[in-house]
């Protein structure tokens, strides 16, 4: 029984009910000026200071003790944290140490509520879900015995600052009520769907150091990322919650993007496993201060041309992408909705299955809504030996091919034992024969980096396989100029992913080959397609040749995907509140690049 296993102060028979009885107001000596009597502590009487000390660990794990103090939050509701915030009521002197603490009841006792001076007797430990934890919660455990005692007095919130100096200055707070008085920025929503949490910043959204608006040093921007975020939480300790919190509208409609902003956040500071949260007590109000581009914005120009990462768009099942044929059928929805609102005339695709059969799927799937033959795919076989590869299609009122698609040599693109190459196709304008060079590119990743620790290819402050990227993109320059140089046509539009940011060694090397990223013609807090780790910054580029530079009319990415909550995606595994629609929105996890082009009339005759 409850009654027994705690030994509530209080407690009466409860037959075969398995019940508490409601508590009892006991007398007992003041201790603290303005809190009520509480019973002789049964154990060593101790302060919450005094068990958090000022290091990072409790100089008092293990003990059996008794601590007072005032309920700031209660989270023993059903699926909740298991357990309630206790701070004392009367701060301390010193700033380093925390005079909060987290009571772990993981039997669900509901018989505490905010405002309630509170006796409680318990096991002190330091809790970490692995050895990698580098933070830990101190808490109370093992609970023998809770009194409420009656009202306490008022807690005055905590002001807390970001950027912070330093993690300790979390650690000084730990478990204690604080506000925040700045205007945080959602700077990350991917574990919105999966553990009901946002990761907030100071001074606006976080970037990625080597993609930085305002050219910082990439060492003091991460330097600077690390202190200045904390994450909200829920209150709730589960997984895949129903309903998702904190989205603007309870039906698909509502969405809560990476930009958006929250003031005056104030709740309990803790830690768990990715961090050190935010736990509200008061309800949180976002203001939509990055909504929805309900389509590109305009390029101009007589041609459209973009790039767009699909995300492993796979007609196997259960390869990559779509496990089954429900979630193929969803993918495929919104990828076709995304494709139709882009309305490139010429469009590169990273990331399709490697056989021609997924790109015909695509295509038809498109045709079926846009009309017969609005699209036709670049027929480049399954090139290379790498599961996924480029593709092209294009729009034949709009343009038509010079000649067959070009690849190229194995030589510069074979990486680590893998070839996924560039595709390039020479076109012609139907309005007025301009022509010009459609190169489509997806470098090497940033992700399965080599084990060998003195590897070249470790991750040296540009992300796993740099070197591999650079050398890609030397061999893409180079390959480009024998296409230049056999055709006589010097107009040339590089799109894809490049798994590069601006300030990176694959887009120097190409800018260097005289190749100019049009992002940087985007202003400097646009020039983002992507969002990893809560930092944005741009993987997906397009270089254009000093030659087409001055006809290029515009230049955009389209915010429909990277500042969406992932739980928004096609797949339907883990979502019992299922928030899919046949919208673009998270139609892939990269923004699509889109470039307007207002070539002349051809300088060159073409056959």
């Amino acid at each position: 029984m409850l009654c027994t296993a705690l030994l509530l102060t209080g407690c009466g028979g409860t037959g075969d009910t398995g019940q508490a009885a409601p508590l009892t107001l006991t007398s007992a000596i003041r201790t603290v000026a303005g809190a009520p009597p509480c019973p002789a502590a049964p154990n060593p009487l101790r302060n919450i200071t005094s068990v958090q000390g000022s290091a990072r660990l409790s100089p008092r794990v293990g003990q059996l003790m008794t601590l007072r103090g005032v309920v700031t939050g209660d989270f023993q509701q059903t699926r909740q944290l298991h357990g309630f915030f206790l701070q004392q009521a009367e701060p301390d002197s010193k700033a380093s140490t925390s005079e909060g603490i987290f009571v772990y009841l993981p039997s669900g006792a509901r018989h505490v509520a905010r405002g309630q001076y509170v006796q409680v007797s318990g096991t002190i430990e330091e809790y970490k879900s692995s050895s990698a934890d580098p933070d830990r919660l101190t808490r109370l455990s093992a609970v023998s015995t809770i009194s409420v005692c009656g009202s306490g007095p008022q807690i005055t919130a905590h002001v807390l600052r970001l950027p912070v100096d330093s993690n300790k200055d979390f650690e000084a707070l730990e478990g204690m009520l604080v506000q925040l008085p700045q205007t945080l920025t959602v700077t990350d929503n991917h574990d919105l769907g999966r553990h009901g949490e946002l990761l907030l910043s100071a001074n606006g959204r976080l970037w990625q150091p080597n993609n930085d608006p305002d050219q910082r040093d990439g060492a003091a921007v991460s330097a600077l990322n690390a202190r200045s975020h904390i994450l909200l939480d829920d209150g709730a300790n589960v997984v895949s919650p129903s309903p998702i919190p904190y989205l603007s509208a309870p039906d698909s409609s509502g969405t809560r993007r990476s930009g958006d902003t929250v003031s005056g956040l104030q709740g309990i500071l803790t830690w768990s496993t990715s961090g050190w949260r935010i736990e509200p007590t008061e309800a949180v109000v976002f203001a939509q201060a990055n909504p929805r581009p309900q389509q590109p914005d305009a390029v101009g120009g007589t041609l459209r041309v973009a790039s767009m990462n699909v995300l492993n768009y796979f007609t196997t099942l259960g390869v990559r992408g779509a496990k089954t044929s429900p979630e193929l059928e969803r993918q495929r929805n919104k990828l076709v909705t995304a494709i139709a609102a882009l309305d490139a005339d010429v469009l590169g695709l990273m990331e399709i299955e490697n056989n021609p059969a997924t790109l015909t799927d695509l295509v038809d799937a498109i045709n079926a809504q846009l009309g017969r033959d609005t699209y036709v795919a670049i027929d480049s076989g399954t090139p290379g030996s790498d599961a996924i590869k480029v593709a092209l299609i294009y729009k034949p009122a709009r343009v038509a091919p010079l000649g067959s698609h070009v690849l190229p040599p194995t030589r510069g693109f074979l990486i680590d034992g893998g070839l996924r190459p560039p595709l390039a196709q020479h076109f012609v304008a139907r309005d007025n024969n301009a022509t010009f060079w459609m190169v489509v590119s997806h470098l090497k990743s940033k992700s399965s980096c080599p084990s060998d620790s003195r590897s070249a290819e470790r991750d040296r402050g540009q992300g796993c396989w740099n070197a591999a990227r650079t050398r890609q993109a030397s061999a893409l320059a180079q390959w480009v100029g024998t296409l230049v140089a056999r055709s006589g046509d010097s107009d040339v539009l590089m799109l894809g992913d490049f798994n590069a940011y601006l300030d990176e060694d694959p887009v120097r090397t190409l800018e260097a080959a005289g190749y100019l990223d049009q992002l940087r013609r985007l202003p400097p807090t646009e020039r983002y397609s992507y969002v990893f780790n809560g930092q944005a910054g741009a993987l997906d580029h397009g270089f254009a040749s000093s030659s087409l530079a001055p006809y290029i009319s515009g230049v955009t990415i389209w915010h429909s995907n990277a500042d969406e909550p992932a739980v928004f995606d096609y797949q339907t595994d883990s979502k019992p509140d299922d928030r899919y629609a046949a919208t673009p929105w998270r139609a892939s996890d990269h923004d699509p690049v889109l470039i307007g082009l207002a070539l002349p009339a051809p300088r060159t005759s073409f056959p």
